[in-house]
């Protein structure tokens, strides 16, 4: 039993063995490497340069995707590679000439995780390229035995990714896109049934939790500038609004209420159409799904409900539920529109147009395009991205230029170990520098002790390094970073003392490098923007609160009492399409620790998913009511304006916590089913139908109503905290948090 127990451990720290495979492929290929070209050719420039490739490609890089498509990618920056690496060896014949390219070449490999996870994750492989040459000797008639063992040593890793423990294939996000789409489909098919069919509140929960970015693993999370992730990412959205708005309808059975009208029911039933087929088309078993489904259903419920045909149609009931599943068909038809364009289909003529409803602005164009302008957007000192490779260019610089003067020799473990520990914040590196301290020094005294035993005995350190270099990309999941840095200094302590004669001093050669790395790292995180992704994350969502409730009370002003529509709405895509940016590059952080008393109370996604409610219905608002088109109901509008200015004034206190970067709870729940501008407008318009045809604009006052309550809930649930309990306060935090 005790065998069993210490056998199965690993993976429970290790999930499936990952990192075991990927530091036993790392170690097979850089030990062959290393040792065909040290002791078949014997040549130790070509032998250290195959060993650090496969190190830099497959140890100090964590490429996404599936085995091919892992080693397509090395194959694609292999030529990139062999340009660093020559780079840094004409550089090197100067220290401030090294110490310059470290700045160029350190901001723009950095500054290039702005397209997504692949640069992200190849970032520091590609900054070793450049730093391994860098240093004397300045030996440029090295060159071609210096790129010759660099393309083995990539070549190499790119075959063991693909033939030798290839990692399973990550999992992708449309599947679990597909399967919300399928609870979704199950559970409005239900509510449209006669007699209705209850479904598991719960169930269509765990379908919006799986969607959340911090529910997703690194590899399967659409964060890239790519159409097809940002489509992914915004139908995600929609498609949550959805669940949690189809969960309100079953609660209300639940209470006893009515079962939904005729007109309701085929919202309902077209809804669930749409949602089937987009999960059918994303699962790759149809076609790409059509939106006639959504708005030939919209079409006829406009047309009724204005002119019902049986009794009882206007009940306050009948008349909410009727709203809420316009405002479901309205969603699915967006999360059709999400599935199309992620699947490379096209779409209608004006969806991809910023002035229609500000979504789907990417649609139709290139993916180069959409890389220029996400690389355009972060070249302000405002994005997380810019900040970032400004700190890690001027920290890898600096470090350069003081091992340069102080002649420290072996100084590229200087580097190595400020890429170590570089975050995106200085709580974040203070974490980080810890255990890489500790773990080193350990290692050090180690490797001092077998170098001053075994100094003239090579087929120790021969024996050795294979184990110490599984142990140190393996142990770090399992143990923790600090095992990994000791095991990592016997693994270059055994690596070079088979190039040359090594003793004891090479240990206290590592210790001295790595403490020179350590603190210059640590000291620029300190003094260039300490507060990393969080912060501008918190200040962009700040933004998005600010100009989405102007724009509320904007559009909202404009239809019900006629005033001027200004730039509101405008300012708020503005602020959206920044907040996402910003989103996006929090999502592929490395190692992200979230600061106290803020992220546990806060839900960045919900905010995400107000910012575009807050485009794609203020927009159809404007498109369907004109300016003042509901100034006849003066109870309604009054209503309406006095819920659009609360939502403003409840926003504030929000925002300013989340630019100070305090965390507090949202004073009061969300509205509930009786909020005063849900049922004040409803039991107006039902007074005002009584006994004759509507308006059909007064069925807008409904609709605005309903999209009022649900931001408000939503802003709600995006403060309310939830890691402590695990708990939620209303039906929007259980659907969105």
């Amino acid at each position: 039993m005790g065998v069993l127990r210490w056998t199965e451990w690993p993976r429970t720290r290790d999930a499936g063995l990952a990192a075991a495979r990927r530091s036993a492929r790392v170690t097979v290929v850089a030990c062959a490497g290393f040792y065909a070209a040290r002791y078949g050719l014997g040549d130790r420039t070509v032998a250290i340069y195959a060993l650090f490739g496969a190190v830099a490609a497959g140890g100090l890089s964590s490429v996404p995707g599936t085995p091919r498509q892992r080693a397509r990618t090395l194959l694609v920056v292999l030529p990139l590679a062999m340009a660093l690496v020559t780079l840094g060896t004409w550089l090197a014949v100067y220290g401030w000439a090294a110490a310059l390219g470290m700045l160029v070449v350190g901001f723009l490999v950095t500054y290039s995780g702005v397209g997504g996870p692949k640069m992200v994750g190849l970032a520091n492989g590609l900054q070793l390229f450049y730093i391994l040459p860098c240093f004397p000797p300045y030996a440029p008639s090295t060159l071609g035995l210096r790129l010759a063992g660099l393309a083995a040593g990539v070549l190499l890793m790119a075959a063991a990714e693909v033939w030798l423990w290839p990692a399973p294939c990550p999992g992708r996000y449309e599947d679990r896109l597909a399967r919300a789409g399928r609870v979704a489909a199950d559970a409005l098919h239900g509510l449209a049934a006669d007699p209705p069919r209850r479904s598991d509140p719960a169930s269509l929960l765990e379908a919006s939790q799986a969607l959340r970015m911090s529910q997703v693993p690194p590899d399967e999370r659409p964060v890239s500038a790519s159409a097809r992730d940002r489509a992914l990412s915004e139908g995600a959205g929609h498609m949550r609004h959805l669940l949690a708005q189809t969960r309100q309808l079953a609660e209300s059975l639940e209470r006893g209420a009515a079962p939904p009208g005729p007109a309701a029911q085929g919202l309902l039933m077209a809804s669930a159409a749409a949602c089937e087929d987009a999960a059918r088309a994303l699962s790759g078993r149809a076609p790409p799904p059509t939106r006639s489904w959504c708005r030939a259903a919209v079409r006829a419920f406009e047309s009724y409900r204005v002119r019902p045909r049986e009794a009882g149609t206007y009940s306050a009931t009948t008349v909410r539920d009727g709203a809420i599943a316009l405002d479901i068909t309205h969603t699915a038809d967006l999360v059709v529109t999400a599935a199309r364009i992620a699947l490379g289909a096209p779409v209608p003529a004006g969806t991809a147009s910023p002035e229609v409803h500000g979504a789907f602005w990417y649609a139709g164009r290139s993916t180069a395009e959409l890389y220029y302008w996400r690389v355009r957007a972060h070249l302000t000192p405002r994005s997380v991205c810019f900040q970032n490779a400004v700190r890690t260019a001027v920290a890898l610089s600096a470090v350069r230029l003081v091992v340069g003067e102080l002649s420290l020799a072996h100084g590229f473990w200087a580097l190595l170990t400020t890429l170590t520990v570089m975050r995106t914040s200085a709580a974040d590196t203070r974490t980080a520098l810890r255990p890489a301290l500790r773990g080193t020094l350990a290692g050090a005294v180690v490797a001092a002790l077998i170098l001053h035993f075994a100094v003239d005995a090579p087929v120790v350190y021969a024996v050795m390094l294979p184990p110490c270099m599984f142990l140190a990309f393996a142990s770090g999941s399992v143990l923790g970073p600090g095992w990994g840095q000791a095991f990592f200094t016997l693994t270059v302590a055994a690596a070079f003392s088979q190039v040359a004669r090594s003793g004891p001093e090479l240990a206290a050669a590592r210790v001295l490098d790595v403490l020179a790395g350590a603190f210059i790292g640590a000291f620029v995180g300190l003094l260039a923007w300490p507060h990393g992704g969080t912060g501008e994350l918190r200040r962009a969502c700040a933004r998005v609160l600010d100009q989405g409730t102007r724009a509320v009370t904007d559009v909202t002003d404009t239809i019900t009492k006629g005033a001027r529509v200004t730039d509101a709405l405008p300012g708020a895509r503005l602020a959206q399409r920044i907040a996402e940016a910003s989103y996006a590059e929090f999502a592929i952080e490395r190692h992200v620790r979230r600061p106290e008393g803020v992220a546990s109370d806060t839900d960045f996604q919900v905010i995400m998913l107000v910012g575009n409610r807050v485009i794609t219905m203020g927009q159809i608002l404007l498109d369907n009511c004109p300016p003042g088109a509901l100034a006849a109901w003066p109870l309604s509008a009054a209503h309406l304006r006095d819920a659009a200015h609360r939502l403003r004034l409840s926003t504030l206190e929000f925002s300013h916590d989340l630019r100070s970067g305090q965390g507090r709870p949202a004073p009061v729940d969300g509205p509930t089913d009786d909020a005063p501008a849900d049922s004040t407008v409803i039991r107006d318009v039902c007074a005002a139908s009584a006994g004759r045809d509507p308006d059909p604009l007064l069925y807008y006052a409904v609709d605005a109503a309903i999209w009022l309550a649900s931001l408000q809930r939503a802003i709600g649930a995006a403060r309310t905290p939830r890691a402590a309990t695990g708990t939620t306060t209303s039906p929007w935090s259980e659907g969105l948090s």
